[in-house]
């Protein structure tokens, strides 16, 4: 097998700006950034916001399926020594793919991990491409949250509160936004994209909130990291094609309809959704990251959360 391909990664949790930053690395002309799901054994039908469903898949767990059926004991290969092999090779053709039709030498895989896997995605990364550069997005889990319920408000919602309040409008009053099982979900997923760097911290780690601050500097950053020219011009270029206002033709915060998928583009949305039970549930699973991460000093944060919402339908 030839010398590792030029692959490296952007670790976060879904709806941490992972989407935004792959489209500004996107205009270096050294990197071409896209998503391949290449890691982690996880296979799931899922349903899509128009009704359809589709399954959500990775190369990891295709191997696994695909070594069942195939002859790989003429090839003097056993099962786990056949999926490692058709997994390296195929990632040396998807980059070698990537860099014939770009012409750019550099690949970066925004990575999601599915539930469940980000330990396994994390360790599969580091034995399989040892060389490859792993960026850390990180964003204030509540904001995750709060993103993550409204994007999968018309895939898991219906019956709840929120769904006859947001998209049947049923509802006039509502008191409480999320449920327990929600915050159960959403919350466990973002501390589990974060734990695996407490031992061996990832190569530079951002922020999405640095990210709203200075998207430029941010990209400087990657762009040292994963051995790209750091061009001030071209991130400040990025910076300026990417903004939220740009990408959707409306203001930062400005929500016209709740179920865009790109909604409002702000730090701390949270703070209007989070009532005092919400935020206990919260800290009981992700509290120890919030102070880690220096989204909280006080652990007692969410006793300052109001009782109920009281949100009114707005004629």
């Amino acid at each position: 097998m030839a010398e590792q391909p030029n692959i490296h990664f952007v670790i976060s949790a879904p709806r941490s700006g992972s989407t935004w930053l792959t489209t500004a690395l996107n205009h270096h002309q050294e990197i071409f950034a896209t998503e391949h799901r290449l890691f982690g054994d996880f296979c799931e039908v899922w349903n899509n916001n128009d009704g359809t469903t589709m399954p959500r898949i990775t190369f990891d767990k295709y191997a696994r399926a695909f070594s069942q059926h195939y002859f790989h004991d003429a090839m003097d290969l056993n099962t786990h020594q056949f999926i490692n092999a058709l997994q390296k090779s195929f990632i040396h053709f998807i980059v070698g793919f990537a860099v014939r039709r770009t012409g750019k030498s550099i690949v970066v895989d925004k990575v999601t991990p599915y539930p469940g896997t980000s330990d396994l995605v994390i360790q599969k990364i580091r034995s399989t491409l040892p060389e490859a550069k792993i960026v850390q997005l990180v964003r204030d889990g509540r904001d995750v949250l709060t993103s993550g319920t409204y994007d999968w408000i018309l895939k898991d919602a219906v019956g709840t509160d929120r769904h006859q309040f947001v998209v049947e409008k049923k509802l006039e009053t509502l008191d409480r936004f999320f449920d327990d099982a929600v915050i159960e979900k959403w919350a466990g997923n973002w501390k589990e994209t974060l734990v695996p760097f407490d031992d061996h911290p990832a190569d530079v780690r951002v922020t999405y909130e640095a990210m709203k601050q200075d998207l430029a500097a941010v990209l400087s950053s990657i762009f040292k990291v994963v051995g790209a020219d750091d061009d001030t011009v071209v991130a400040e270029q990025a910076e300026q094609a990417t903004r939220f206002e740009k990408l959707t033709g409306r203001e930062a915060g400005d929500a016209q309809s709740p179920l865009e998928k790109a909604r409002k583009g702000i730090s701390g949305d949270w703070k209007r959704h989070f009532t005092i039970r919400d935020g206990r549930i919260f800290h009981q699973i992700a509290g120890k990251q919030l102070l880690q991460y220096g989204y909280e000093s006080d652990p007692y944060w969410f006793k300052t959360l109001p009782e109920s919402l009281g949100w009114q339908r707005q004629v």
